[in-house]
């Protein structure tokens, strides 16, 4: 199809969108940028055809041109989107005026006007015009108010009017959808604001977490102002009945999990007065959720480091670990020579669960601490830190581990890697058996473990050695890698 009638199809498209559907302005954006594109580069001279013998539809190009006298239209190259439009809307239109543009030229048709009237005879009277007919005037094709989509939606004049672009600018296609939203917010305020009142905690909620997740659909431009009211409107009593509030309803934890962490610092504060006051049991892992998702809560966490009671410090350490920041490593660090080993242990797995921190070091230096509930708790912060990056510290620490439990947990880390290194380290440890004239080996126990251990990870590495294991390992630790590998295939159906 050439250019010209590539034009005349898709604007004729958008002058029949307009007419008959003008609601639809995802296909009237489609026909507008498609003509647009056509005279981008090249001029189009558009003739109405005056002559022809058969009239065409009256919904195309040339129907309206008819239909409007219109003689002719010539479109320079370069001609504008927003000029198409407006000339689209005036031929789609039965009274609207049709102008000319910068790019568009428009010409009439040439009425001729009426024959001059012959002189009238001396002495007698001015000639009366012939009386014209009065044309009733035509019914148009296009809907009634009643018959709309929405009849009932208000008419919008003056600066309310849509325009072409704006609608986009704004980030909203229709005023009313704006309308709509800021009567929504209205009602939902004023409800936060009365349940805040009345202590009606329940409704109260409701209409917080209404408000917060209306947010994304704010303007940009007005999100902060729209949060400092809702955030106002909550004072800090009514935090307080929040968290009261998810002390007693489990049911209710997650969603004011989410409104909490929305409210930001006020609540952190109320928070970690609960935390100061004892172990939290029961809404403890609650805490640790809402304040692990506000970075900006870090300056009030560090203090709790400082702290004489020991379970602040844990406290602190947990919540640290949780905020990720790298700057917490080397305060978590000074805690693995505290006195009280429950703190050691917290700062310990806190440091791994910081993977852009420099961890390593300290890790490293855990894991070879005279206590062994220290060293467990090194074994599974490294399992957790970059994927298991520092598994071959944990493979090297088997041979000289004699602590039971010590050496469980780095058995079970080296499992839950599942990288080819810790994999090929406990296939090592379930082949190497202990005998009398070599002491350097493991008990059937400690190779009966690095097998289960296998059974941890689903990765490729831990199945090839649990394969390579049911083929040369003997007796009981064959036996065990062949019932780990029928139970996955079981699993797998």
């Amino acid at each position: 199809m050439d250019p010209k009638s590539t034009f005349v199809k898709r604007f004729g498209d958008l002058i029949a969108l307009l007419r008959v559907d003008p609601g639809n302005d995802a296909a009237q954006d489609l026909a507008l940028a498609a003509a647009a594109d056509v005279v981008e580069t090249e001029p189009l001279e558009i003739e109405a055809g005056i002559e022809w013998g058969v009239v065409p539809d009256e919904l195309t190009l040339k129907g309206r041109l008819l239909a409007r006298q219109v003689e002719l239209i010539r479109i320079a190259a370069g001609a504008e989107p927003q000029e198409l439009l407006s000339l689209a809307r005036a031929l789609s239109h039965d009274l609207s005026p049709i102008a000319s543009s910068a790019h568009i030229e428009v010409e009439m048709v040439q009425l001729l006007g009426p024959p001059p009237t012959p002189p009238s005879p001396p002495g007698s009277g001015p000639i009366p015009a012939p009386a014209v007919p009065v044309q009733p005037r035509r019914a148009t094709e296009r809907r009634t108010w009643e018959d709309r989509r929405r009849p009932g939606r208000a008419s919008y004049q003056g600066i309310e009017r849509r325009r072409t672009s704006d609608r986009r600018v704004t980030g909203e296609r229709r005023i009313y959808l704006i309308q709509g939203q800021q009567a929504e917010i209205a009602r939902l305020h004023e409800t936060l604001v009365r349940s805040a009142r009345a202590l009606a905690w329940d409704a109260m909620l409701a209409a917080a977490l209404a408000l917060v997740r209306l947010v994304p659909r704010v303007p940009l431009g007005q999100r902060r102002s729209f949060g400092i009211q809702v955030r106002r409107a909550i004072p800090r009593r009514a935090i307080e009945a929040l968290v009261d509030l998810a002390e007693r309803d489990a049911a209710l934890r997650e969603r004011l999990a989410e409104l909490l962490r929305w409210i930001g610092l006020d609540a952190a504060e109320i928070i970690l007065e609960r935390l100061s006051e004892g172990d939290a049991v029961g809404v403890r892992a609650l805490y640790y959720d809402v304040l692990g998702g506000m970075p900006g809560v870090y300056p009030l966490v560090t203090p709790l480091l400082a702290s004489r009671w020991s379970h602040e410090i844990r406290h602190g350490a947990v919540l640290l670990g949780r905020l990720g920041e790298p700057a917490a490593v080397a305060e978590l660090a000074a805690l693995m020579t505290h006195r009280d080993e429950s703190v050691r242990v917290a700062a310990v797995r806190a440091i791994g669960e910081i993977h852009d921190g420099p961890a390593a070091e300290p890790l490293r230096q855990a894991l070879h601490d005279p206590n062994a509930r220290t060293r467990a708790a090194a074994a599974e912060a490294i399992a957790a830190w970059r994927g298991g990056a520092l598994a071959l510290l944990l493979a090297a620490a088997l041979d000289g581990e004699r602590d039971r439990d010590a050496w469980q947990a780095l058995v079970t880390a080296l499992g839950r890697i599942g990288t080819g290194e810790s994999c090929a380290a406990l296939a090592t440890v379930a082949l190497t058996r202990r005998s009398l004239l070599r002491r350097q080996g493991y008990s059937t126990g400690q190779r009966l473990a690095a097998v289960e251990a296998l059974g941890l990870s689903a990765s490729s590495a831990a199945r090839q050695a649990l394969e390579r294991l049911a083929r040369e390992a003997e007796g009981v630790v064959a036996y065990a890698a062949d019932r780990v590998l029928e139970a996955e295939r079981q699993r797998a159906g």
